[in-house]
């Protein structure tokens, strides 16, 4: 054999050497890998192209690696506005912290418990409940927005200033409800209503609904408090005949009251059911005119009313008790106890009134007296030698008339003829009268101011002149009378010739 062969067979069998694993007598195989195994790129086994016996295992790597998460991937935001600085924020009533330029920012978890519940509150405002429209999601924000206001303190003292009541009011509620409801014959609107501002006194109520028979009656006023009217209005029964009257007077716009209940003024004509009505006129300055009328169905009648003017009135006169009142120099009684006089039957006109009580100084006026009326006099006394109280602020009245030299009375003291001005008024309702011969008197309520001059301008309205009662022309009957008579004096006259 050459050498060349025998280098080729040697170097075959070094190769079959590297390959074939070699057995040993404990049956113990040894591989020799011709490349290494790298586990960290193929998850693949890795077979060896020889005897199996023993396999080997393989080397695995899993296909999913865990992952970690990067800082802020579960976190949000509820920013929470408020309109007021400094309110404490809580969620799930866990304190977050106080509002600072309108907001608070709260980072909260995504994947956490929820924040079901946000509560905002601030000393001496309401508290603020809510809840976020939903959960932030990673790295975003949900915005609330929380309004409180101021918690409304009602005072614990009365101003001495506030002024006392002087009207008062009446709540009107028929059954059944939405009845018109009338005052004094002026529609005021639909039940229930109330209507305030009213002074103390009695006002004629009316409540009428369409199918039920009108309510009537009068209800008493007081200052201060609200006079309740409940009419309970009946079903209409069948429709029934009606008569009619017509009411005028001498002087005119006399107020008519039916059966008590007010209807308006002359000239009036009012509808009534048959029977017997009771009817009263009345107006100032004159005495009460009161009478029966029978209405008929079908018809309509009249009623002229002349009323006789009223010669006395009635004086309430207040004063410290004890006090001796004179009129026109003549005492006429002591203010008693409870601080006032009542006096029936004076004169309508002026009167001067005197009112004296010991260590007083005396109080002096004039008073025009109205007839039919109700005259309240003040007469307030100041002690003697002592500083008079210090004067309290007063406002003034401009008067004028239309004619001028009215005799003016304020509050019923005599001031003087128009045009004049009457000051030191105090601030609030006077009562204005005015009079003048040949005119009917004039009587308003104006409102002072302190600290000003009101004008007051009045047009006087001429007294109705009486219309003559004509003499009826003699008839027929009574001509024939007149010269049966002449005719029996002149036979008479010849046979005694």
């Amino acid at each position: 054999m050459k050498t060349k062969e025998i280098i080729l067979i040697l170097v075959l069998t070094l190769c079959l050497v590297a390959v074939v694993p070699v057995t040993f007598g404990d049956n113990t195989s040894v591989t020799y890998p011709l490349t290494p195994v790298i586990t960290d790129v193929t998850t693949e086994p890795t077979f060896m192209p020889t005897v199996t016996s023993p396999v080997t295992e393989p080397t695995t790597i899993p296909t999913t690696v865990e992952t970690t998460s990067m800082p802020g991937q579960d976190q949000g935001w509820i920013d929470v506005y408020c309109n007021v600085d400094g309110s404490q924020v809580y969620f799930n009533n866990i304190l977050e912290g106080t509002t600072a330029g309108g907001i608070l920012s709260v980072q909260v978890s995504v994947s956490g418990t929820p924040v079901q519940t946000i509560t905002v509150t601030q000393s001496g405002y309401t508290t603020w409940t809510g809840r976020p429209s939903s959960m932030p999601s990673p790295g975003g924000h949900v915005t609330v927005y929380a309004t409180i206001n101021p918690l409304t303190t009602i005072p614990t003292t009365i101003p001495t200033t506030v002024p006392p009541v002087s009207t008062g009011a009446i709540y009107a509620q028929s059954n059944p409800a939405g009845a018109a409801i009338y005052m004094n014959g002026n529609f005021y609107g639909y039940s229930p209503l109330t209507i305030p501002n009213l002074g103390p006194g009695t006002y004629s109520m009316k409540a009428t609904l369409s199918g039920y028979t009108p309510d009537t009656t009068l209800v008493n006023v007081y200052a201060g408090q609200t006079a309740p009217y409940y009419p309970t209005l009946q079903q209409s029964p069948q429709p029934r005949p009606t008569g009619s009257v017509s009411v005028t007077s001498t002087p005119n716009h006399a107020a008519v009251y039916i059966d008590g209940s007010y209807y308006g003024v002359t000239p009036l004509t009012v509808t009534l059911y048959p029977g017997t009505h009771q009817f009263v006129l009345k107006y100032s300055g004159y005495n009460d005119y009161t009478t029966n009328v029978v209405v008929y169905a079908g018809q309509t009648q009249a009623l002229p009313v002349s009323m006789s003017t009223a010669t006395q009135g009635t004086v309430v006169i207040t004063s410290i008790p004890g006090a001796t009142v004179y009129i026109d120099s003549n005492a006429v009684g002591t203010i008693s106890s409870s601080g006032s006089l009542t006096l029936a039957g004076i004169n309508m006109g002026n009167h001067i009134f005197k009112v004296t009580a010991t260590g007083y100084n005396t109080w002096l006026n004039t008073v025009y007296i109205q007839a039919n009326t109700v005259n309240t006099i003040s007469a307030p006394l100041t002690p003697q030698g002592v500083s008079p109280t210090p004067v309290q602020p007063t406002g003034s009245l401009a008067i004028s008339s239309s004619p001028s030299g009215a005799e003016t009375y304020v509050d019923n003291l005599y001031r003087g003829t128009t045009p004049l001005t009457v000051t030191d008024l105090a601030s609030g309702d006077h009562l204005v009268r005015l009079s003048e011969s040949g005119y009917v008197d004039y009587t308003t309520t104006t409102t002072v101011t302190a600290g000003q001059l009101m004008p007051l301008a009045l047009t006087l309205t001429a007294a109705p002149t009486p219309t003559p009662t004509p003499v009826p022309a003699p008839g027929s009957a009574q001509v024939l009378c007149i010269l049966a008579t002449l005719a029996g004096i002149c036979g008479y006259m010849r046979r005694r010739c």
